[in-house]
């Protein structure tokens, strides 16, 4: 539990989504707040859903609008001799498909711009605006335990969610992270440091922190690494915080001592690592170059380097290489060129007992 409300990660927060989403439009469907720190992924959460679902989505960040905004404008009808409100053109209309309406940031939001927001949360409406069948509610917020700006909600309008705290699994951020091209050292090095997805401590006064949002803006900086690596570990530094940094910066270190990854998966002599850390920057390598060019012969190589390992005090990072491509190449939609081949089979048989796979 975290601050009162259970904690999930990705794939059961979809899957719950998904839920109520086949329930939406009813005149009391219940909307869903997501809390979580800040970069945990909740934004992207809702984007992720809505393209898997096809679903309209109308994303709105309240801290940034007015209470106006929401309400709409009034305007004098010389028919009715009254001011009606004209609501404004990014919410839904009747004629809409079905869709997300993502108020995010929502409990960020100066309570009078929150006020606004009630009506159209409570009712599915505000003012002569009325929200179409099909369309759900789904806010997002940070904990007021995080130290950001953050309000309490009413009662009555936390009432109307189910809550839901966000929290992804290594496992849920490499899936995501092989399917958008994070560099892999970085994929390897959270694989190695698990601990280090994600380091948010509101009890500190740090600018920069860890979170699955900064290690992919940190993945966006593989051309400096290659030019200056000191500019390098300072933009790190900038973007993860200098303990993330430092750590990082050394587990990179190795790379100087590894073997080309293409001479292992090519079937050329090459020296093993002796140090785990440098078999773990060793293994992004491998499942990149394996990715790109995944002929019989390759897989088949990549299963003689594994096997190296089994009799080994390493023998776990053995299991950990084989889970870690099943998930990379069920990302890039290439399961089957691994379930196929009958050195994924043979593997399979032998380590089913601590060998877990959903793929």
């Amino acid at each position: 539990m975290s601050d009162g409300i259970p904690i999930v990660g990705i794939k059961d927060a979809k899957a719950i989504l998904r839920k109520i989403l086949g329930e939406i439009g009813k005149a009391e469907s219940q909307g869903v707040f997501l809390w979580g720190p800040p970069g945990i992924g909740k934004s992207a959460l809702v984007k992720q859903l809505a393209e898997e679902k096809k679903y309209n989505l109308v994303d709105l960040r309240l801290p940034l609008m007015d209470p106006v905004d929401l309400r709409g404008l009034p305007m004098i009808s010389k028919e009715k001799q009254q001011a009606v409100w004209l609501p404004p053109d990014f919410l839904p209309d009747q004629k809409s498909d079905p869709g997300i309406l993502f108020l995010d940031e929502i409990n960020a939001a100066s309570p009078a711009i929150q006020a606004s927001a009630y009506q159209l949360i409570l009712d599915r409406r505000v003012g002569t605006y009325k929200l179409p069948e099909g369309w759900i509610v789904i806010a997002a917020g940070n904990r007021i335990s995080d130290r950001s700006v953050a309000y309490r909600l009413p009662t009555a309008l936390a009432n109307r969610f189910t809550h839901l705290s966000i929290s992804p699994t290594i496992d849920e951020w490499t899936e995501w992270a092989w399917k958008n091209d994070i560099d892999p050292l970085i994929i390897a090095f959270l694989r190695f440091q698990p601990g280090i997805l994600m380091g948010f401590n509101p009890r500190t006064n740090s600018t920069a922190f860890p979170s699955p949002r900064s290690w992919s803006f940190v993945s966006n900086l593989q051309g400096l690494r290659d030019e200056d690596l000191l500019l390098y570990s300072k933009t790190i530094h900038g973007t993860v915080g200098d303990a993330a940094k430092q750590q990082f910066i050394s587990f990179l270190n190795y790379r100087d001592t590894l073997p080309d990854p293409n001479d292992i998966l090519d079937g050329k002599p090459y020296d093993i690592p002796q140090e785990i850390d440098s078999l773990y920057v060793l293994m992004g390598g491998l499942i990149r170059s394996l990715i790109e060019r995944p002929t019989d012969e390759r897989i088949t190589n990549i299963y003689n380097f594994i096997y190296q390992f089994e009799e080994t005090q390493y023998s776990d990072f053995a299991v950990v290489v084989v889970k870690e491509m099943a998930i990379a190449f069920s990302s890039k939609n290439k399961i089957n060129l691994l379930m196929q081949h009958q050195s994924y089979g043979k593997w399979i048989s032998r380590h089913k007992d601590v060998l877990k796979h959903d793929y």
